[in-house]
């Protein structure tokens, strides 16, 4: 069995608050002119966790949560779900898609990797995803070849997934699909045909702990989507500033 990454330290922390964020405004984006949308994921991890008082989601999530109000966003309408008033629970990725599918009384076939058998466990009662136990890379880019275009998200655990991750973005995109692809800021080079959307979590008033920031990594042939993403992005970037700054959200 490979080694495997558990993110439950990690949940809700900066990269997160990003990564969600921008896949809310894809899955709810998709979701409104398809019924059933396919959604693959490629390591998946917990479908949510208990957030711990000192965990990194204070430097995350926890240093916007109190304007969840100004920031209308999915993202945040799945989180207020989970949580009345105390943030204690966190979605992981899956969860958040198929949250904003019923939300939303559309169907979502979610096909899932992990190499992790207690990952597996924790999917069992969930009768809406199809769980793999296995390498996502491999899997996914076997979905791409017999499946209808969906939404992709890639979350590779580790920095030196970057290249199979860039692969599989460009796969993805041939064969028609919305995939997304989760790094930390590095020297890293991605191909022409992606759209990044960075963050910088200092600008932010984000705390990564060793990381300056991370990117998402987009490819789609979906114009009017490009733009909702670029533009929410923005949005979302100065409302973090405003907040670091002691300012208001309007």
């Amino acid at each position: 069995m490979p080694m495997t990454y558990d993110h439950r330290e990690h949940a809700g922390n900066a990269g997160d608050l990003w990564k969600h964020f921008l896949l809310s405004e894809a899955a709810a984006y998709l979701l409104s002119i398809s019924d059933p949308l396919v959604y693959a994921e490629s390591h998946v991890g917990y479908p949510e966790y208990r957030l711990a008082p000192d965990g990194e989601w204070r430097g995350g999530i926890g240093r916007c949560w109190h304007a969840r109000s100004w920031i209308k966003s999915p993202y945040f309408a799945v989180l207020e779900e989970m949580n009345a008033d105390r943030l204690l629970r966190y979605p992981g990725s899956a969860q958040i898609v198929l949250r904003l599918g019923r939300a939303l009384s559309r169907r979502v076939l979610a096909e899932l990797w992990d190499v992790s058998e207690d990952v597996e466990k924790s999917w069992s009662s969930c009768p809406d995803a199809h769980f793999h136990l296995g390498d996502g890379f491999a899997g996914v880019m076997n979905l791409l070849k017999r499946s209808e275009p969906g939404l992709l998200l890639i979350d590779p655990p580790y920095p030196e997934d970057h290249e199979r991750a860039i692969e599989l973005l460009k796969e993805a995109e041939d064969r028609g699909w919305v995939a997304m692809s989760w790094h930390i800021m590095d020297s890293l080079s991605f191909p022409e045909c992606v759209e990044l959307h960075p963050l910088v979590f200092h600008d932010a008033g984000l705390e990564g702990g060793r990381w300056m920031g991370c990117i998402v990594a987009v490819s789609s042939d979906d114009a009017s989507l490009r733009r909702r993403l670029r533009l929410r992005a923005e949005e979302f970037r100065s409302a973090l500033r405003s907040l670091a700054a002691g300012e208001r959200v309007v």
